[in-house]
Protein backbone atom coordinates (compact mmCIF):
# COMPACT_ATOMS: atom_id res chain seq x y z
CA UNK A 1 0.00 0.00 0.00
CA UNK A 2 0.65 3.52 -0.44
CA UNK A 3 2.47 5.62 2.62
CA UNK A 4 0.46 9.08 2.58
CA UNK A 5 1.31 11.97 4.78
CA UNK A 6 -1.34 14.22 6.06
CA UNK A 7 -0.29 17.48 7.46
CA UNK A 8 -2.80 20.30 8.87
CA UNK A 9 -3.19 22.31 11.70
CA UNK A 10 -6.95 21.76 11.88
CA UNK A 11 -8.33 20.80 15.21
CA UNK A 12 -10.90 18.42 13.06
CA UNK A 13 -11.34 15.48 15.89
CA UNK A 14 -13.76 18.49 17.10
CA UNK A 15 -16.07 18.02 14.15
CA UNK A 16 -17.75 21.47 14.70
CA UNK A 17 -17.34 23.40 11.58
CA UNK A 18 -17.63 21.82 7.95
CA UNK A 19 -14.07 22.27 7.08
CA UNK A 20 -13.19 20.24 10.35
CA UNK A 21 -15.83 17.53 8.92
CA UNK A 22 -14.19 17.80 5.18
CA UNK A 23 -10.80 16.84 6.89
CA UNK A 24 -12.21 13.97 9.06
CA UNK A 25 -14.03 12.45 6.50
CA UNK A 26 -10.78 12.42 4.00
CA UNK A 27 -8.84 10.73 6.98
CA UNK A 28 -11.61 7.99 7.41
CA UNK A 29 -11.51 7.36 4.00
CA UNK A 30 -7.56 7.17 3.36
CA UNK A 31 -7.46 4.65 6.00
CA UNK A 32 -9.08 2.57 4.35
CA UNK A 33 -6.82 3.13 1.13
CA UNK A 34 -3.36 3.99 1.98
CA UNK A 35 -1.19 3.63 5.51
CA UNK A 36 -2.07 7.06 6.64
CA UNK A 37 0.32 9.30 8.83
CA UNK A 38 -1.69 12.04 10.18
CA UNK A 39 0.60 15.33 11.40
CA UNK A 40 -1.52 18.28 12.98
CA UNK A 41 0.87 21.29 14.04
CA UNK A 42 -1.19 21.40 17.93
CA UNK A 43 -1.99 22.90 20.34
CA UNK A 44 -3.61 19.12 21.28
CA UNK A 45 -5.30 17.27 23.89
CA UNK A 46 -1.96 15.27 26.09
CA UNK A 47 -4.28 11.71 24.95
CA UNK A 48 -5.15 12.91 21.55
CA UNK A 49 -2.99 10.34 20.19
CA UNK A 50 -5.43 7.66 21.80
CA UNK A 51 -8.50 9.45 20.49
CA UNK A 52 -7.71 9.42 17.23
CA UNK A 53 -6.44 5.78 17.36
CA UNK A 54 -9.68 4.66 18.64
CA UNK A 55 -11.54 6.01 16.08
CA UNK A 56 -9.37 5.97 13.16
CA UNK A 57 -6.67 3.04 11.78
CA UNK A 58 -3.97 6.05 11.08
CA UNK A 59 -0.74 6.77 12.54
CA UNK A 60 -0.87 10.63 14.25
CA UNK A 61 1.57 12.75 15.68
CA UNK A 62 1.61 16.01 17.48
CA UNK A 63 4.53 18.81 16.49
CA UNK A 64 3.72 20.56 20.05
CA UNK A 65 0.59 19.90 22.55
CA UNK A 66 0.75 22.87 24.73
CA UNK A 67 1.30 26.22 22.75
CA UNK A 68 1.66 28.08 19.52
CA UNK A 69 4.71 28.02 17.34
CA UNK A 70 6.05 30.18 14.32
CA UNK A 71 6.08 28.76 11.08
CA UNK A 72 9.50 28.02 12.02
CA UNK A 73 9.05 26.17 15.05
CA UNK A 74 6.96 23.92 13.52
CA UNK A 75 9.28 23.39 10.37
CA UNK A 76 11.52 22.03 12.26
CA UNK A 77 9.55 19.42 14.45
CA UNK A 78 7.94 18.38 11.10
CA UNK A 79 11.67 17.79 9.87
CA UNK A 80 12.43 15.83 12.69
CA UNK A 81 9.70 13.94 12.70
CA UNK A 82 10.36 13.18 9.13
CA UNK A 83 13.82 12.11 9.69
CA UNK A 84 14.33 8.21 8.58
CA UNK A 85 11.09 7.94 7.24
CA UNK A 86 9.58 7.70 3.11
CA UNK A 87 6.12 8.63 2.26
CA UNK A 88 5.08 8.39 -1.13
CA UNK A 89 2.30 11.32 -1.06
CA UNK A 90 2.50 14.20 1.52
CA UNK A 91 -0.99 16.00 1.59
CA UNK A 92 -0.96 19.49 3.29
CA UNK A 93 -4.07 21.12 4.10
CA UNK A 94 -4.89 25.07 3.37
CA UNK A 95 -2.55 26.90 0.93
CA UNK A 96 -1.70 29.24 4.50
CA UNK A 97 0.33 25.64 5.56
CA UNK A 98 2.28 26.23 2.49
CA UNK A 99 5.80 27.13 4.64
CA UNK A 100 5.89 23.29 5.65
CA UNK A 101 7.40 23.30 1.78
CA UNK A 102 10.57 24.35 2.89
CA UNK A 103 10.88 22.01 5.28
CA UNK A 104 10.76 18.78 2.91
CA UNK A 105 13.81 17.80 1.32
CA UNK A 106 13.19 14.48 -1.18
CA UNK A 107 11.12 14.47 -4.40
CA UNK A 108 8.23 12.83 -3.09
CA UNK A 109 4.64 13.92 -4.67
CA UNK A 110 2.99 16.82 -2.55
CA UNK A 111 -0.53 17.27 -2.84
CA UNK A 112 -2.56 20.98 -1.29
CA UNK A 113 -5.91 19.95 -0.40
CA UNK A 114 -7.07 23.77 -1.08
CA UNK A 115 -10.67 23.78 0.24
CA UNK A 116 -11.27 27.15 -1.58
CA UNK A 117 -9.52 29.70 -3.72
CA UNK A 118 -8.09 32.04 -1.74
CA UNK A 119 -7.77 35.55 -3.60
CA UNK A 120 -11.64 34.51 -4.97
CA UNK A 121 -12.58 34.45 -1.03
CA UNK A 122 -10.64 37.83 -0.95
CA UNK A 123 -12.81 39.44 -3.86
CA UNK A 124 -16.13 38.07 -1.89
CA UNK A 125 -15.19 39.38 1.32
CA UNK A 126 -14.82 42.94 0.21
CA UNK A 127 -17.77 43.22 -2.41
CA UNK A 128 -19.34 43.04 1.77
CA UNK A 129 -16.80 45.45 3.54
CA UNK A 130 -15.10 42.96 4.95
CA UNK A 131 -11.53 43.44 3.49
CA UNK A 132 -8.64 41.99 5.06
CA UNK A 133 -11.12 40.13 7.67
CA UNK A 134 -9.25 36.57 7.00
CA UNK A 135 -6.30 35.76 5.43
CA UNK A 136 -5.48 37.40 1.98
CA UNK A 137 -3.23 36.31 -0.96
CA UNK A 138 -3.39 38.03 -4.04
CA UNK A 139 -4.05 36.43 -7.56
CA UNK A 140 -0.59 35.89 -8.63
CA UNK A 141 0.59 34.81 -5.57
CA UNK A 142 -1.54 32.21 -5.37
CA UNK A 143 -1.03 30.50 -8.69
CA UNK A 144 2.91 31.38 -8.27
CA UNK A 145 2.07 28.84 -4.48
CA UNK A 146 -0.25 26.31 -6.40
CA UNK A 147 2.38 25.69 -8.96
CA UNK A 148 4.94 24.52 -6.42
CA UNK A 149 2.49 21.29 -6.13
CA UNK A 150 1.63 18.55 -8.00
CA UNK A 151 -1.75 18.34 -7.37
CA UNK A 152 -4.32 20.83 -5.71
CA UNK A 153 -7.61 19.19 -4.57
CA UNK A 154 -10.87 21.34 -4.68
CA UNK A 155 -14.23 20.80 -3.53
CA UNK A 156 -16.50 21.79 -6.65
CA UNK A 157 -16.64 22.21 -10.10
CA UNK A 158 -16.56 25.82 -10.71
CA UNK A 159 -13.11 25.84 -8.27
CA UNK A 160 -11.59 23.17 -10.74
CA UNK A 161 -12.58 25.04 -13.68
CA UNK A 162 -10.70 28.15 -12.20
CA UNK A 163 -7.91 26.38 -11.11
CA UNK A 164 -7.60 24.75 -14.13
CA UNK A 165 -7.53 28.16 -16.21
CA UNK A 166 -4.90 29.13 -13.53
CA UNK A 167 -2.12 26.30 -14.12
CA UNK A 168 -3.24 23.89 -16.59
CA UNK A 169 -4.78 20.76 -17.39
CA UNK A 170 -4.14 17.88 -15.00
CA UNK A 171 -3.34 19.25 -11.73
CA UNK A 172 -6.18 20.66 -10.28
CA UNK A 173 -8.60 17.35 -8.09
CA UNK A 174 -12.30 17.55 -7.71
CA UNK A 175 -13.29 15.75 -4.80
CA UNK A 176 -16.29 17.06 -3.73
CA UNK A 177 -17.55 16.21 0.69
CA UNK A 178 -18.96 13.38 0.91
CA UNK A 179 -21.71 12.58 2.84
CA UNK A 180 -23.94 9.47 3.52
CA UNK A 181 -27.52 9.95 3.42
CA UNK A 182 -30.47 9.78 5.61
CA UNK A 183 -33.78 8.86 6.59
CA UNK A 184 -36.14 11.12 8.60
CA UNK A 185 -40.22 11.46 8.13
CA UNK A 186 -41.57 14.52 6.41
CA UNK A 187 -43.88 16.02 9.35
CA UNK A 188 -47.34 17.30 8.19
CA UNK A 189 -46.79 20.08 9.80
CA UNK A 190 -43.77 22.82 9.88
CA UNK A 191 -42.62 23.96 13.23
CA UNK A 192 -39.00 23.95 13.18
CA UNK A 193 -36.62 26.33 11.12
CA UNK A 194 -33.50 25.56 11.46
CA UNK A 195 -29.86 26.98 11.05
CA UNK A 196 -26.53 24.91 11.47
CA UNK A 197 -23.26 26.60 11.61
CA UNK A 198 -20.06 27.69 13.05
CA UNK A 199 -18.96 31.78 14.10
CA UNK A 200 -17.37 32.37 10.66
CA UNK A 201 -18.03 35.87 9.46
CA UNK A 202 -20.17 34.93 6.11
CA UNK A 203 -22.40 32.44 8.73
CA UNK A 204 -22.92 35.47 11.09
CA UNK A 205 -23.49 37.84 8.63
CA UNK A 206 -25.59 35.01 6.76
CA UNK A 207 -28.05 34.75 9.80
CA UNK A 208 -28.43 38.43 10.85
CA UNK A 209 -29.47 39.33 7.43
CA UNK A 210 -31.79 36.64 7.61
CA UNK A 211 -33.23 37.92 10.83
CA UNK A 212 -33.30 41.52 9.96
CA UNK A 213 -34.83 40.92 6.45
CA UNK A 214 -37.25 38.14 6.60
CA UNK A 215 -37.87 36.21 10.50
CA UNK A 216 -40.55 39.08 11.29
CA UNK A 217 -42.53 38.89 8.09
CA UNK A 218 -42.77 35.08 8.31
CA UNK A 219 -43.91 34.96 12.26
CA UNK A 220 -46.51 37.35 11.39
CA UNK A 221 -47.90 34.77 9.47
CA UNK A 222 -46.82 31.44 10.43
CA UNK A 223 -46.52 29.46 14.38
CA UNK A 224 -42.88 28.47 14.02
CA UNK A 225 -39.65 28.70 15.36
CA UNK A 226 -36.14 29.17 14.32
CA UNK A 227 -33.37 27.42 16.26
CA UNK A 228 -29.98 28.60 15.39
CA UNK A 229 -27.41 25.50 16.28
CA UNK A 230 -23.78 25.87 16.25
CA UNK A 231 -20.76 28.18 17.78
CA UNK A 232 -22.85 31.24 15.24
CA UNK A 233 -25.67 30.98 17.96
CA UNK A 234 -23.83 33.23 20.29
CA UNK A 235 -24.28 36.64 18.48
CA UNK A 236 -25.58 39.18 20.48
CA UNK A 237 -28.13 39.82 17.14
CA UNK A 238 -30.26 36.82 17.91
CA UNK A 239 -30.40 36.84 21.89
CA UNK A 240 -33.81 37.91 22.66
CA UNK A 241 -35.15 37.61 19.27
CA UNK A 242 -38.90 36.53 18.94
CA UNK A 243 -39.61 32.86 18.46
CA UNK A 244 -35.63 32.34 18.16
CA UNK A 245 -33.86 29.78 19.94
CA UNK A 246 -30.17 29.59 20.53
CA UNK A 247 -29.34 25.89 20.76
CA UNK A 248 -25.17 26.68 20.97
CA UNK A 249 -23.35 22.89 19.70
CA UNK A 250 -24.89 20.01 19.85
CA UNK A 251 -22.93 16.96 19.02
CA UNK A 252 -25.83 14.36 17.67
CA UNK A 253 -26.48 16.29 14.26
CA UNK A 254 -28.67 13.67 12.84
CA UNK A 255 -31.45 14.59 15.85
CA UNK A 256 -30.99 17.92 14.77
CA UNK A 257 -32.01 17.04 11.33
CA UNK A 258 -34.47 14.80 12.95
CA UNK A 259 -36.66 17.46 14.75
CA UNK A 260 -35.99 19.98 11.93
CA UNK A 261 -38.87 20.60 9.23
CA UNK A 262 -37.19 23.39 6.92
CA UNK A 263 -33.19 24.32 6.79
CA UNK A 264 -31.99 28.11 5.61
CA UNK A 265 -28.61 28.58 4.39
CA UNK A 266 -29.07 32.21 3.42
CA UNK A 267 -25.08 32.53 2.77
CA UNK A 268 -24.59 35.92 0.77
CA UNK A 269 -20.75 35.39 0.39
CA UNK A 270 -17.94 33.16 1.30
CA UNK A 271 -15.69 30.66 -1.19
CA UNK A 272 -16.14 26.99 -2.25
CA UNK A 273 -18.54 24.24 -1.64
CA UNK A 274 -21.27 24.63 1.44
CA UNK A 275 -20.63 21.66 3.40
CA UNK A 276 -23.55 22.06 5.45
CA UNK A 277 -25.93 22.76 2.41
CA UNK A 278 -24.58 18.95 1.43
CA UNK A 279 -25.37 17.55 4.42
CA UNK A 280 -29.13 18.69 4.40
CA UNK A 281 -29.59 17.46 1.22
CA UNK A 282 -28.33 13.89 2.45
CA UNK A 283 -31.15 13.97 5.49
CA UNK A 284 -33.27 15.07 2.97
CA UNK A 285 -34.53 17.87 4.19
CA UNK A 286 -35.82 20.93 2.65
CA UNK A 287 -33.78 23.40 1.99
CA UNK A 288 -34.00 27.10 1.15
CA UNK A 289 -30.28 28.58 0.47
CA UNK A 290 -28.76 31.51 -2.20
CA UNK A 291 -27.20 31.46 -5.53
CA UNK A 292 -23.81 31.49 -3.76
CA UNK A 293 -24.56 28.99 -1.47
CA UNK A 294 -25.40 26.73 -4.21
CA UNK A 295 -21.91 27.01 -5.66
CA UNK A 296 -20.94 23.62 -6.55
CA UNK A 297 -24.69 21.75 -6.57
CA UNK A 298 -26.38 23.57 -9.22
CA UNK A 299 -27.44 20.70 -10.73
CA UNK A 300 -29.92 20.22 -7.70
CA UNK A 301 -31.33 23.71 -8.11
CA UNK A 302 -35.50 23.79 -7.73
CA UNK A 303 -35.17 19.98 -7.86
CA UNK A 304 -33.35 18.73 -4.75
CA UNK A 305 -33.54 22.02 -3.24
CA UNK A 306 -34.76 26.02 -3.65
CA UNK A 307 -32.39 29.12 -4.19
CA UNK A 308 -33.44 32.65 -3.29
CA UNK A 309 -31.43 35.87 -3.00
CA UNK A 310 -33.34 38.95 -1.64
CA UNK A 311 -35.67 38.74 0.98
CA UNK A 312 -38.82 38.52 -1.20
CA UNK A 313 -38.02 35.47 -2.64
CA UNK A 314 -36.63 33.98 0.63
CA UNK A 315 -40.24 34.51 2.28
CA UNK A 316 -42.07 33.19 -0.44
CA UNK A 317 -39.61 30.07 -0.54
CA UNK A 318 -40.13 29.81 2.90
CA UNK A 319 -43.93 30.39 2.72
CA UNK A 320 -44.10 27.94 0.09
CA UNK A 321 -42.34 25.20 2.39
CA UNK A 322 -44.87 25.62 5.52
CA UNK A 323 -47.69 25.25 3.45
CA UNK A 324 -47.02 22.28 0.92
CA UNK A 325 -46.09 19.54 2.37
CA UNK A 326 -45.95 17.55 -1.37
CA UNK A 327 -43.39 20.24 -1.86
CA UNK A 328 -41.05 18.97 1.12
CA UNK A 329 -41.54 15.11 0.53
CA UNK A 330 -40.33 15.71 -3.22
CA UNK A 331 -37.85 18.37 -2.72
CA UNK A 332 -36.77 15.46 0.25
CA UNK A 333 -36.90 12.68 -2.38
CA UNK A 334 -35.26 14.46 -4.73
CA UNK A 335 -32.61 15.45 -2.13
CA UNK A 336 -31.69 12.02 -1.48
CA UNK A 337 -31.46 10.63 -5.01
CA UNK A 338 -29.01 13.67 -5.61
CA UNK A 339 -26.64 13.32 -2.95
CA UNK A 340 -26.77 9.11 -3.56
CA UNK A 341 -25.56 9.88 -7.35
CA UNK A 342 -22.81 12.30 -6.20
CA UNK A 343 -21.42 12.47 -3.21
CA UNK A 344 -20.91 9.12 -2.37
CA UNK A 345 -17.13 8.87 -0.61
CA UNK A 346 -16.08 6.66 -3.13
CA UNK A 347 -16.67 8.97 -6.15
CA UNK A 348 -15.59 12.36 -4.11
CA UNK A 349 -12.33 10.45 -3.39
CA UNK A 350 -11.59 8.59 -6.75
CA UNK A 351 -9.87 11.44 -8.38
CA UNK A 352 -7.15 11.35 -5.39
CA UNK A 353 -6.91 7.90 -5.31
CA UNK A 354 -6.11 7.41 -8.90
CA UNK A 355 -3.79 10.57 -8.06
CA UNK A 356 -1.96 8.97 -5.05
CA UNK A 357 -1.62 5.81 -7.49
Amino acid sequence: MKKVLLITDVNFWEKSSGHRMRISALIAYLTQKVLLTVVNTGPAPSNIETFLNENFKAEFFVLEKTKYLNSNGYGRRLKAFLKDKKFDTIIIEYIHSSYFLNFLTDDTQIILDAHDIISNRADEFKKFNYAGALYELSRETEIEIFNVYDNIIVLCEPDYDEITAMVGTGKALLCPHPVQSYLHPVKEDVKNIVFIASAYLPNRDAINWFVTNCWPYIITKYNVQLSVYGSVSAGPDLVGQQQIFCKGFVADIDQIYEEADIIINPVRFGAGLKIKNVEALAHGRPLVTTTHGARGIEAGINKAFLVADDAADFIQSIASLIESETLRKNLGKNAHKFINENFSAEKCFKPLLKAIG
